[in-house]
């Protein structure tokens, strides 16, 4: 009895995270090397200048199933028109990694990755697609944002190399890779 009840709550405190993470902003400085932050702080890229998607007006409207198509579309094909582009960046990103990226590649391949999650409309997101992919999804994202602001740290200090900064990174894309690898199989599942 009560355990539904919990899933119901904790289903709606992801999705007031999720959506207080659009909320803030920040400014340019074109000196120092891209300080990225956390999307669960709710706060973007310093030097992006880019908004988070707020859907207004007739998208009030909308149901969450009919995606202004005037027919119903069934919960996994939504899930992924939803959070597809986005999961899919960061499987990208990853792919790149292999190969390997300088650190300028890396910070504009985050910041396109934060131009999709930018574009996810948080306000009509299912809530088994919020649990099963945009959590975990956010989640890899913000250890590649944590990778990219301890590279840039290490960029910007005298003396710190490759074999200093190296085995973080391949800490937190490890990290980033297994919340990704959740948020691919929640896409799965859904559809």
């Amino acid at each position: 009895m009560f355990a539904p009840a919990r899933l119901q709550l904790v289903g709606c405190a992801l999705l007031a995270a999720f959506l207080v993470a659009g909320c803030g902003g920040g400014g340019t400085d074109s000196t120092a090397p891209a300080t990225l932050t956390s999307a669960e702080n709710g706060d973007r890229f310093h030097d992006s200048g880019s908004q988070r998607n707020q859907k207004g007006g007739n998208d009030a409207g909308r149901s969450a199933g009919s995606e202004g198509t005037g027919r119903h579309v069934p919960a996994g094909d939504l899930c992924q028109s939803q959070l597809g582009g986005f999961v899919g960046s960061m499987d990208g990103l990853r792919r790149r990694l292999a190969v390997g990226v300088t650190y300028d590649q890396y910070v504009a391949e985050v910041r396109g990755i934060r131009s999709t999650y930018g574009e996810i409309p948080t306000d009509r997101l299912q809530i088994d697609c919020l649990a099963t992919v945009a959590t975990p999804g956010e989640k890899a994202f913000n250890r590649y944002i944590e990778a990219a602001n301890d590279w840039g740290e290490c960029v910007s200090e005298l003396g710190c190399g490759s074999e200093e900064i190296e085995p973080v990174l391949q800490r937190r894309w490890r990290i980033a890779s297994h919340f990704l690898s959740e948020a691919q199989d929640g896409l799965k599942t859904a559809g």
